[in-house]
């Protein structure tokens, strides 16, 4: 009768050690992001790059209002000393076409994609200096946004006003990770002339922090994934209990 026993009992320290393996994963210390960073550690900032379908927001002004309000329609029509609210300045702002391209009044056909909004600012200062003394330039990216999903707080679209965001940052302002994400395989999706290009990231390393993915570009979408202690719960390996029980009674059956 003990000799019929011991399988089941087996058994079930078989299935204890699952479950045991499966708890001590999901608590790793691979939550820790950035391991190991040196105190002396510099990051450089870069400046946002302007790319296909970007919607760039163009303000020529000088001393002389009626010299550079012909540059621009919008500013025209606007009273002097207004400021235009930001879903006013997106409906006046140039869209860069397919060919990295923006039509601007008397300039023509202006090269932009590719160029960061201070090189174009500076480009088209030199363009209208024929037409204005003392041009000042600014250029805004008015369509800078990026996106987060899956294991954090608050997933979603962040808009991003000062044109750089790191990834710190954004899961910070996404409520931070959830405790059953994954940081070691973080999936972004990046638009790269035209195409849109994944990359998988640890954020847990040390090289991560100096890489290119740092810093994110505008329209990047960020997805976290669950770790696989998560995913083994959600296909079914550790949640149906029924299951188990049903083996095990079998079991039971055959050793009798």
């Amino acid at each position: 009768m003990q000799n019929k026993i011991k399988p089941v009992l087996l058994f079930k320290k078989i299935i204890n050690l699952i479950v045991v393996t499966f708890l001590m994963a999901s608590c790793s210390n691979s939550k820790l992001l950035f391991k190991n960073i040196p105190e002396d550690l510099e990051i450089k900032i870069p400046e946002a790059i302007i790319n296909y379908g970007d919607l760039i927001d163009v303000n020529i002004s000088s001393l002389n209002n009626q010299s550079t309000s012909i540059f621009s329609a919008q500013q025209s029509t606007d009273k002097i000393g207004t400021i235009r609210n930001a879903e006013a300045r997106k409906l006046d702002g140039y869209l860069v076409d397919s060919s990295g391209n923006v039509d601007i009044p008397i300039l023509g056909i202006v090269k932009a994609s590719g160029m960061t909004c201070s090189s174009l600012s500076e480009s088209i200062k030199k363009d209208i200096n024929e037409y204005v003394l003392n041009p000042n330039v600014r250029i805004k990216i008015l369509n800078f946004r990026v996106s987060i999903l899956g294991q954090v707080a608050k997933p979603g679209t962040i808009e991003v006003i000062n044109q750089n965001i790191s990834f710190t940052e954004l899961i910070s302002r996404a409520g931070d990770l959830k405790k059953n994400a994954d940081p070691t395989k973080v999936m972004l999706l990046r638009n790269v002339d035209n195409k849109v290009q994944t990359k998988y990231l640890d954020l847990t390393s040390n090289e991560f922090l100096n890489s290119e993915y740092y810093y994110l570009k505008q329209n990047d979408v960020v997805y976290v994934r669950p770790d696989n202690a998560s995913l083994a719960f959600d296909f079914g390996i550790l949640r149906n209990t029924a299951a188990y029980s049903l083996l095990i009674s079998i079991v039971i059956l055959f050793t009798r």
